[in-house]
This record gives structure tokens, C-alpha cells and sequence, in this order.
């Protein structure tokens, strides 16, 4: 019975290994300048807690698939829940356009949900590179109603050798972009 209970207990701790979820500090920090005034605004923002509509057990997951040569790799994840990591990359999108953004109180409320995450590799004129589709629903709402919504597909491209946070950064460079360039999205919020 001992013999049965080590083996079990040996068999989990390997298994757990060999699905080992490789942790990864995106530290997401916008640096670009998308050119959009915010500070005209037609009331205040409020950036709502985003929610995962992933239906997985592990929020902080970025991805399952494995891009290492380390057959042990189980996938990556985020130093912290990945809906998080989105609300705040695009708080940071708004307040590079001098958006007055508020916790309470608010005349524009954004909403959104993480629909799915999508890694695979891809040749970009012959360098490996990974290909990471954030796939966001977001909505804007005001005045008790829906004023926008889309989904919007932020989507980083990346070579291999800088990684899996190279790539997560890359699509939500991308999202912030596609937001912000929206001409329904902006005739609604300026």
C-alpha cells in the first residue's frame, strides 16, 4: 500500500512537471503615441474590471501552446490575470491622449471581455515567429445604453528569440491601435 502511494505521489509531481506553465513578466508599458486627443472628451471615462469569458481555470494564462525547445513547457502565464494586464494597457492608451479617466461617477463607461487567446508560429520572411491574437470584446457604454461595441482582434507578431512577452506586448500595442482608430468609437467618446 506504501509502494502504491509513493508511486501515485511520484506519478503527479512528474506529471505536474512535464505541464510546468512557464511564468512571464509582461510588465506592459505604452510607449507609442497614437496621435488621438482625448482631453475633449464629452464627459468623464471610467475603464470597467474586464472579465474572461475563456472558460479556463487559470486567469493568468496567456497561452497552453509551448514554443521552447524544453519539451517540459506547459504554456505561458502572466505575473498577474491577463483580463487586468488589458484594462490596464488600455488605461494606459487613454491617458497617453490625456483621457480624464475616474473610478466613480462617470459619463462613459468601457466594458470588456477576454473571448479567447490564440499562439501558434508563424514564417514572417523566414524568421520563426510567434503569432498571439488577443481576441477582446469591448463595449462603451453611456446614458444607460450601448453607444459601440466590437471585438477587437489585437494581434502581435514577433520573432521566436524575443519571446512570448515580446509578443504579448505587440498585441496589445495592437489593441490600444485599433481602439483608437476606430472612427465610430471616437465619434461617440469626442
Amino acid at each position: 500500500m506504501i509502494f502504491r502511494k509513493a508511486l501515485l505521489l511520484s506519478l503527479a509531481l512528474l506529471t505536474s512537471y512535464a505541464f510546468a506553465v512557464e511564468d512571464v513578466n509582461v510588465e506592459f508599458n505604452y510607449g507609442k503615441d497614437h496621435k488621438i486627443d482625448f482631453s475633449g472628451m464629452r464627459g468623464s471615462l471610467k475603464i470597467a474590471d474586464f472579465t474572461d469569458g475563456r472558460n479556463i481555470d487559470n486567469p493568468r494564462l496567456i497561452t497552453d501552446a509551448s514554443f521552447s525547445t524544453d519539451s517540459a513547457d506547459g504554456g505561458y502565464q502572466a505575473e498577474q490575470v491577463l483580463t487586468e494586464i488589458i484594462r490596464d494597457a488600455l488605461i494606459q492608451g487613454f491617458n497617453k491622449g490625456g483621457a480624464k479617466l475616474v473610478d466613480a461617477d462617470e459619463d462613459l463607461r468601457i466594458e470588456g471581455s477576454l473571448l479567447s487567446t490564440e499562439a501558434k508560429l508563424v514564417d514572417r520572411k523566414g524568421v520563426e515567429s510567434i503569432q498571439l491574437t488577443l481576441r477582446t470584446n469591448v463595449k462603451l457604454q453611456g446614458g444607460g445604453r450601448t453607444l459601440w461595441e466590437t471585438t477587437l482582434f489585437g494581434r502581435g507578431v514577433t520573432p521566436k528569440s524575443d519571446g512570448m512577452v515580446a509578443a504579448v506586448r505587440a498585441a496589445l500595442d495592437r489593441m490600444i491601435s485599433e481602439l483608437v482608430i476606430d472612427d465610430y468609437f471616437l465619434i461617440e467618446v469626442l
